[in-house]
């Protein structure tokens, strides 16, 4: 998937696939935000499946997602990326294919004109009262029209999402330099 921004929608439009996961785990890595256990929690994903994962290099992400792929212990997938050679792409593609995990990769819209082996590639775009999804590849006939979602707050399934209630972490006092220095 390509992404005009972080957090145009990726994860509500996944929305409908995280209620199908049962109890495996979801794992995010290099989410461009940190994960928000109330929004998950809305969507239908218990937070306590989430596993989140930000490793310092991409070469580290591109190796957990796809060790996580060859475990199997996760239902999905999701990795955002900025660039990734086409020889990774494949490599998740193999991995996913040897299970039934779905794998998620999401990079920035300006990449959207270069090859891919990946069998989908799609191009989410926000918009009023939504999202707007260009199919880019697919198998298949070729799909010229855009797709509109609408991601109002009726999307959401659950009206009663279930809240964490554990203890907020302690404040910590000091100047800026002494916390960090």
């Amino acid at each position: 998937m390509h992404v005009s921004s972080a957090g145009t929608g990726e994860l509500r439009l996944l929305a409908p696939v995280f209620l199908g996961v049962g109890k495996r785990p979801v794992m995010l890595i290099q989410p461009p935000h940190i994960p928000n256990a109330l929004a998950l929690a809305a969507m239908g994903l218990d937070p306590s499946q989430v596993i989140w994962v930000q490793p310092d290099r991409s070469g580290d992400a591109l190796w957990a997602a796809e060790q996580a792929l060859k475990m199997g212990s996760c239902s999905v997938v999701m990795l955002w990326q900025t660039h990734t050679r086409n020889e990774n792409v494949r490599r998740l593609n193999l991995a996913a294919q040897e299970t039934e995990a779905l794998c998620f990769l999401l990079k920035p819209l300006a990449s959207a004109q270069d090859a891919s082996p990946a069998p989908l590639r799609l191009a989410l775009r926000p918009a009023l009262g939504g999202l707007n999804i260009s199919v880019l590849k697919r198998r298949g006939a070729r799909l010229d029209t855009s797709i509109f979602l609408p991601l109002s707050p009726s999307f959401v399934h659950r009206q009663n999402a279930p809240v964490d209630r554990h203890s907020p972490a302690p404040a910590i006092t000091g100047t800026l330099p002494e916390l960090i220095g």
